[in-house]
């Protein structure tokens, strides 16, 4: 494939990404507003484009599946069809099946077609006549559906496909495939009079006909449809020839070809072997469980250890994912490039006239050199400034995943819900807007299963059925907020502290703060949930939250009012690629404390310095003791003080954990560019990354928690 034709197919998969978003954001809110017109044909030209861009790319799969969905919300906006629950469900769960097409056609990923095929039929239903989708068709043994005892109708249909269909990559079996769906093909002849001499043949042009005979319960417009996509320039026909009350007594299937060619599923196979029996298959099938779940109930694992075992896999799923896509792409509002070419010209201006200025210096023009460095500064620092906001999107294409995962979450709880988003336009770097995406479904799924109370429990406590979770983002300071509130029973203290006793995360004497207490939820395991069910339980989530913030330089906070709701408050730095930092030395070593990690900063008296057997050193902070972290000692420096009553100690913190780091002087706080040790050196353990300071010389970023397990070494090392 060219490099040419590889971009334009990735410029396909972000456009089509962009439109499957406001497909699916488009018919949720079509639920609460059915008779919205103009947002039927916002959905219906999204679909639209999708199927003309796929079919120009030959994902011919793609282009039909889309075609069906597109034939009915084409219903939908003419009034033939009115928008019900069920149809609105119906294409929601086809915006998913087309994802899921596309995500094959990008990832080369397998696709499960017995849901296609049903969504195919499904869609294909609702679209005719006096009719809603069914979503339980009765099938055959063999997968094709059933005619029911209503009118059956045999229809021949004659079709020549237009010379170029070959050349658009579509296939003709896909259509015999859709007609399978529809009903019973009971006679399929290949029409080959039209193939020229062999010296003469086009292998880009279709010489093919085809005679068909299907028995259907369907009318003459849903076959029709079939041919929807494939009508210009064919020969099409399609008779009626006899329209009877009884269903047909067999099931012929004339070309084997047109069976579905993926694998059978595994159930399938046992049973074909003989090895379980239908009955115990279904029983199997009814739990609904995966092995791990099962293992875990059979104590052979641990569900600490399980979702380990489910990070990395997803780790290996987005390395191998990773190395099959190409680049990643980002789209710029062009008045950002436009500042941004600007800035670049200025730049070029200043520097001239620096090299003119250069070329014939003297002493009394030095007030002029001055101003015209000054001017560089100022454009330098504003370019930095411009080019960071082109990674900056807007938080909006983060939450616009959550109102359809509220909507689902309502349906399997059986709870009233509704999402209230503020703050979308708030931009935040790319890179961090990816990463939040996990933490934030936490979050909100927990407050809709555990936060939020039944619609019954709400009426009793003169609360309204429909519960609220509030989304928002908003900056503070140079960091961003994001905060997820509901106004459910709040967080239940006693049973907290019960599951922790129970789970021995504390002792039962411990005396605990509410902010101690509120934090245990974040622990490996912990979980206050009755009983598992398939949105939470296994207390694998919040741990997983507070993990990956801290993994972003954030922090998670909680506030909590029994019987009125409970709200998490996210604090993350707006880029990854830039810190704001501290400045340190140590004799001549100069290195850069992340700023967010900064507590406070104290040079003690020599009383407040002890040595504990077993504990090591150790720093009295208003009562406190904390570790001491000699920061000389750790990377073999030689420091202007040893004495700590001399030095600077810098309190910092790290998932709720605080160790006492020695330095010689404090000299500022910057803005640092981070460059990755790894990528340029090697990883160095207590060193997060480095960059390059103002002198040129390479400053090495502090990793806190790296710092703190250096301090359990030592520790454990004197006892």
């Amino acid at each position: 494939m060219s490099n040419d034709f590889a971009q334009f197919q990735d410029a396909f998969f972000e456009e089509a990404a962009e439109h499957l978003a406001v497909v699916e954001e488009g018919l949720l809110e079509l639920e609460r507003h059915p008779e919205d017109l103009d947002l039927l044909n916002k959905v219906f030209r999204s679909a639209h484009s999708i199927k003309g861009t796929a079919g120009m790319f030959g994902f011919n799969a793609v282009a039909q599946f889309t075609h069906k969905m597109e034939t009915l919300l084409d219903l939908l906006r003419n009034g033939q069809k009115a928008v019900t629950p069920s149809i609105a469900d119906l294409l929601l769960k086809s915006t998913d099946c087309l994802k899921t097409l596309i995500e094959s056609v990008k990832t080369g990923a397998a696709v499960d077609e017995e849901t296609v095929q049903r969504l195919t039929m499904d869609l294909a239903s609702a679209s005719a006549a006096d009719s809603q989708p069914s979503g339980t068709s009765e099938k055959k043994k063999d997968g094709a559906p059933v005619p029911g005892r209503g009118i059956t109708r045999t229809y021949s249909i004659c079709w020549t496909p237009p010379d170029w269909l070959f050349q658009r990559g579509l296939d003709p079996l896909q259509i015999m495939k859709e007609l399978r769906c529809l009903g019973n093909l009971t006679k399929v002849s290949l029409d080959v009079s039209r193939l020229p001499h062999l010296a003469d043949i086009d292998p880009e042009q279709c010489y093919f006909s085809w005679e068909l005979q299907l028995i259907t319960e369907k009318d003459r417009q849903v076959i029709d449809s079939v041919f929807e996509f494939v009508r210009e320039d064919s020969e099409l026909s399609i008779e009626l020839i006899e329209t009877t009350s009884e269903p047909p007594t067999a099931s012929i299937s004339a070309i084997p070809t047109v069976e579905s060619d993926g694998p059978k599923p595994i159930g399938q196979i046992l049973v074909e072997s003989g090895v379980v029996s239908t009955g115990v298959l279904d029983q199997a099938l009814a739990q609904q469980k995966r092995v791990g779940e099962i293992l875990v109930e059979q104590k052979a694992v641990t569900p600490q250890q399980l979702e380990q075992a489910l990070q990395k896999q997803r780790q290996q799923e987005s390395t191998a994912q990773a190395k099959k896509t190409d680049t990643a792409s980002i789209r710029v509002d062009t008045a950002k490039i436009d500042k941004l070419i600007n800035l670049v010209g200025e730049l070029v201006i200043t520097q001239s006239m620096l090299s003119d200025l250069g070329t014939r210096f003297e002493m009394n023009q030095l007030h002029v050199l001055l101003e015209r460095v000054a001017q560089l500064e100022r454009n330098t620092r504003e370019i930095q400034e411009r080019v960071m906001s082109i990674r900056m999107l807007p938080i909006g294409t983060a939450f616009s995943r959550f109102p359809r995962l509220v909507r689902d979450l309502s349906a399997k709880t059986g709870k009233k819900i509704q999402l209230v988003l503020s703050g979308e336009e708030t931009e935040l770097d790319k890179t961090v807007i990816e990463s939040i995406g996990d933490p934030l479904t936490h979050l909100i799924r927990n407050s809709a299963d555990h936060g939020l109370e039944p619609p019954e429990e709400r009426l009793d406590n003169n609360k309204p059925e429909l519960g609220t979770i509030r989304l928002n983002a908003f900056h503070e300071g140079g960091s961003i907020c994001i905060t997820v509130e509901d106004d459910g029973r709040g967080l239940n203290r006693t049973k907290i502290l019960s599951k922790a006793v129970k789970q021995r995360l504390i002792s039962e004497n411990e005396k605990l703060t509410d902010e101690q207490i509120w934090s245990l939820i974040f622990k490996p395991g912990f979980s206050t949930a009755d009983k598992i069910t398939d949105v939470s339980g296994r207390g694998v989530g919040m741990d997983v939250v507070k993990r990956n913030l801290e993994a972003l330089g954030g922090t998670v906070s909680i506030k909590t009012a029994p019987g009125k709701g409970t709200t998490f408050t996210l604090k993350l730095p707006l880029t990854l690629a830039i810190i704001e930092g501290m400045t340190v030395r140590i004799g001549r070593e100069t290195y850069i404390v992340p700023l967010l990690s900064i507590l406070e900063s104290i040079q003690p008296t020599r009383e407040a310095v002890k040595t504990v057997v077993g504990k090591g050193e150790l720093i009295n902070v208003r009562g406190t003791f904390l570790s001491m972290v000699r920061l000389y000692d750790v990377f073999n420096l030689q420091p202007e003080h040893t004495d700590p009553a001399k030095s600077i100690l810098l309190i910092l913190e790290t998932e709720g954990e605080r160790v006492a780091v020695m330095v010689d002087e404090i000299l500022g706080q910057q803005q640092v560019v981070i460059k990755s040790m790894e990528q340029n050196f090697r990883k160095v353990e207590g060193i997060a990354g480095a960059t390059i300071l103002g002198d040129g010389t390479v400053g090495f970023i502090l990793d806190v928690r790296g710092l703190l397990e250096i301090a359990r070494r030592e520790i454990a090392m004197a006892a």
